[in-house]
């Protein structure tokens, strides 16, 4: 008997121009599976325009990138969507099916990726963490909080040495008065945000606030 291949989510809650099936999901005519996942980013670029000094509807493009396993290539995938505008309520509708298909994809390769993360560690290094943002600089994360770059120490989880909050892809450092060390610190945790998060809220027993930046 000829096996079907099972939709895991229904075509109208994915972005335009993807099915996701039982172990993989389609995007362009290219099957990805899920357990061949080892790292994904996500992030947003933001397009305004003009025509005669008449602003047109602003383009937002969230922009989830794959790597997988044993490769050094990636998988960038665009996906649009139109934040003001005529036909707002069926963008709005394509938005959130954006962010719900990255949630989805988060979770169905949560373990490949935090297992990539764990077989990084060594005596003193709880984890390394490249970051993917201007700058795409090496971090390591010490087991007692110190977050050092180039060997040399960059900022802590310590929460006697700094205020810690995070926003879109992002965490913040703030030196508290009366503690040694260079300026208030920011790292880009785009690529595989949640695995970060989970560790180091885990390992240092931390909460980190969200904040709105501009």
């Amino acid at each position: 008997m000829k096996k079907t291949r099972r939709v895991l989510l229904p075509p109208k809650t994915l972005p335009d121009g993807v099915t996701a099936y039982s172990s993989w999901f389609e995007y362009e005519n290219e099957r990805i599976f899920y357990d061949k996942i080892r790292s994904i980013r996500i992030y947003r670029k933001v397009y305004k325009s003009s025509v005669n000094l008449m602003p047109m509807p602003t383009q937002v493009s969230s922009i989830l990138e794959i790597y997988l396993k044993n490769s050094t290539d990636k998988i960038k995938m665009k996906l649009n969507f139109q934040r003001f505008g005529l036909k707002r309520k069926k963008k709005d509708e394509q938005f959130e099916n954006i962010f719900l298909f990255c949630r989805f994809i988060e979770a169905k390769t949560l373990e490949n990726r935090l297992d990539y993360y764990l077989k990084t560690r060594s005596r003193d290094v709880l984890f390394q963490y490249q970051e993917q943002g201007i700058f795409k600089r090496h971090f390591d994360i010490l087991k007692d909080g110190t977050i050092r770059k180039k060997g040399k120490d960059f900022a802590s989880f310590d929460e006697e040495k700094y205020d810690i909050s995070r926003s879109y892809k992002k965490i913040y450092f703030v030196k508290k008065k009366g503690f040694l060390g260079f300026e208030d610190k920011q790292i880009d945790i785009s690529r595989d945000e949640d695995v970060f998060l989970l560790t180091v809220m885990q390992a240092f027993k931390l909460s980190i606030p969200f904040v709105e930046k501009n």
